[in-house]
Parts: C-alpha cells; structure tokens; sequence
C-alpha cells in the first residue's frame, strides 16, 4: 500500500503507525525512510545501497529521530522545537526528509504544540512517521491531519517466521533450542519485538523454574509456602527476583549521566546514583519483584491454557487434570495480575493467591 502511494506521488505527508509493543513499528518507518529515498529500488528501498544503509543505521541527515527519555519515555518541548525548525530547510540531500517521533502518545503537550505547525503545514518532501501505542494520547489535530496505519497482532506461525528469520540474520548468537522458542513466541501474544526481548531475558529461565517450585508448594501445602526463606519456593524466588532487571535502573543510569555533565564538579551526587545503582543489582527491589510476579502470572496462565486445549503444557510442571480446577486457578491468577498494581506488598499478594488456590 505504502509502495504504492509513493510510486504515485499520493503518500500523505504524515503518518501514525499504531499498534502494541513489538509489532514493528520503528521497523516499517525505517522501511518507509529506505523506500523514499533509495535510488536502485525506488518507491520499496533495497536495503543495500548507501543511502538504504544510512537510513537503518540511522546516519542519514535526512533522518532524524525524535525520542522519548527517561524511565516516562517523555518527549520534551525543547527538543521538539529543534526537529520542528529544521524540518522547515529540508531536504538536505535525499528526495526526501522523514522525521520519526517515538513515542508520539508521549509527548508533553507544549511538544505537541510545537509539532503541530509544521505537520498542518509541512515542507516539500518532509514526511512525519509517528510511532504510538494509544492514539487517545496524540493531539486530536494532529491525528486530524495524518494518515493512522493500525498494525495488527501476528499469528503465532507469522511470529515464529519473523522471529526465526531475524536470529537467522545473527548467526554469531547463541542457538536457540525449540522449546524456548515456542514459548517466546507464546508468551510474546503476536508482537515478534517482545518475542527478541524475551529471547534475551536472564529471568526466564529461573521464572519457569520459580513456576515449577510454585506448582510443588501448591500440592504439599501451607508448610511448603510458610516454611521460611530457605524454602524451596522462596529460594526459587529470590532467584528469579534477582534475575530479572530492575525496570527502574535505566532510568536511574540517564539520570546519572546528565548529573555528571551539568555539575561535572560535584562527587557526592554521582556516588550517589552509584550507590543506588548497586543497592538494586543486589537486592529484590519492589520493581524487581513486581516484574518478576507478573513475567510469573504470564508464564502460569500460559501453561493453563496449554492443558485446556489438551496439550502437554510447559516441561517439569506438576499438572492439573481436572478442567474445572484450570478455569479457577486462571481466574484467580488473572485478579492476581490486576492486584499488582495496586499492592505495594509483592510477596504478600503472592502468598495470598498461594492461599487462594489452596495451598
């Protein structure tokens, strides 16, 4: 569709890629920056060529990228500006000048002030590739005066494919056994990025081996789920906990560094974030055990609907057999999910959906 709209001269100066984490986004507007401005393969881009190649390595001065910071992702005013004033002098060198605004559902209002000038009235050969998860967080005049182009979840054959084609492109990386696959492939829901991700995740496997311990303390009991830390269950715990990244820690990292080259001369405040930095690497953290409960949930409600549909469900898990118990344990893991939110308390809600099933 989009060949065709610039093979005629018709492709709307602005468009809004929407779709959930995962689903390529930020691929489709590199493709969109390739086809516009490739010589060899004008129109589709051939991926080769010296201009192809600057566009997906993001070197191009007819690229630019304007993204979020921080652990908001929020896209600042000042920096909106900046891309908005030079998108009135091009082209540069290219046919074209693409400017890719990821996230476009976060940016702050005097941002999106900024922006909307130059998407109603846009320069010669200027096109706008916004990036979104949920349009109802985009300026409503400026959805008005774009083109929204929904992308949809995958099946799990097309995730699989797409997932295997990109680990084909990286033979120097570490195989990948089947099992593994098809389970990130499952857990991804149709988003071949999230599907990577997980690929690359040091919590996984110690999550899946968490949900095995889980399972076993559920057939012996309230001794196995109250019998202390060095429990099986609760070393199997604080194992995935530590496991998994602290989603907070990116954050605290950029924080740092612009610390560090405003007040260059200031010590304490750079020790500071170091200390904080390895206070999370060593310690389960709120944010660490959250995730690591919810990476838990999606792993357990996998597993259920595996046995549901009669398939054996995920490797070394004592299972269920009777249909009736499934459903019960589905439900009470799914309110588990939406209590995380709100429970500042991991480990309590944890134990208490423990409780809850029967333990």
């Amino acid at each position: 569709m989009l060949s065709r709209a610039i093979e005629r001269q018709r492709l709307h100066h602005g468009l809004v890629f929407s779709g959930p984490r995962g689903i390529g986004k930020a691929t489709l507007a590199r493709g969109l920056a390739c086809a516009l401005t490739c010589d060899v393969a004008p129109a589709r881009g051939c991926g080769e060529c010296d201009s192809c190649r600057r566009m997906l390595s993001g070197r191009h001065t007819d690229l630019r990228r304007l993204e979020g910071q921080g652990k908001s992702r929020m896209i600042a005013a000042g920096p909106a500006r900046e891309v908005a004033l030079r998108a009135q002098h091009a082209p540069f060198e290219a046919r074209a000048h693409v400017i890719i605004i990821d996230p476009a559902d976060r940016m702050h209002p005097k941002a999106s002030a900024a922006m909307l000038k130059s998407i109603e009235e846009p320069s010669p050969g200027v096109h706008w590739a916004l990036l979104a998860t949920n349009l109802h967080d985009i300026l409503d005049t400026i959805l008005s005066r774009c083109m929204t182009i929904p992308l949809e979840r995958l099946s799990l054959a097309d995730t699989r494919a797409v997932v295997s084609a990109e680990l084909a492109r990286a033979p120097s990386a570490a195989p990948v056994d089947d099992e593994r696959l098809e389970l990130v492939v499952s857990l991804a829901d149709g988003s071949p990025g999230v599907a990577l991700e997980l690929l690359r995740d040091p919590s996984l496997e110690p999550t899946r081996e968490l949900l095995a311990a889980t399972l076993r303390a559920l057939e012996l009991g309230p001794p196995a789920v109250f019998s202390g830390d060095r429990s099986p269950l609760w070393a199997a715990w604080r194992t995935a906990v530590l496991a998994t990244p602290d989603p907070n820690e990116a954050a605290v990292t950029d924080e740092g560094e612009d610390e560090v080259i405003v007040v260059k001369a200031k010590k304490k405040p750079k020790k500071k974030k170091k200390a904080k930095k390895k206070k999370a690497e060593s310690k389960e953290t709120p944010a660490r055990q959250r995730a690591t409960a919810g990476r838990l949930a999606e792993l357990w409600l996998l597993h259920l609907r595996e046995l549901l549909l009669g398939r054996e469900g995920l490797r070394n898990m004592p299972a269920l057999s009777r249909d009736d118990a499934l459903a019960r344990h589905m439900q009470h893991i799914q309110q588990f999910q939406s209590n995380l939110a709100r429970n500042p308390n991991v480990r309590l809600s944890f134990e208490q959906l423990l409780l809850s099933l029967g333990a």
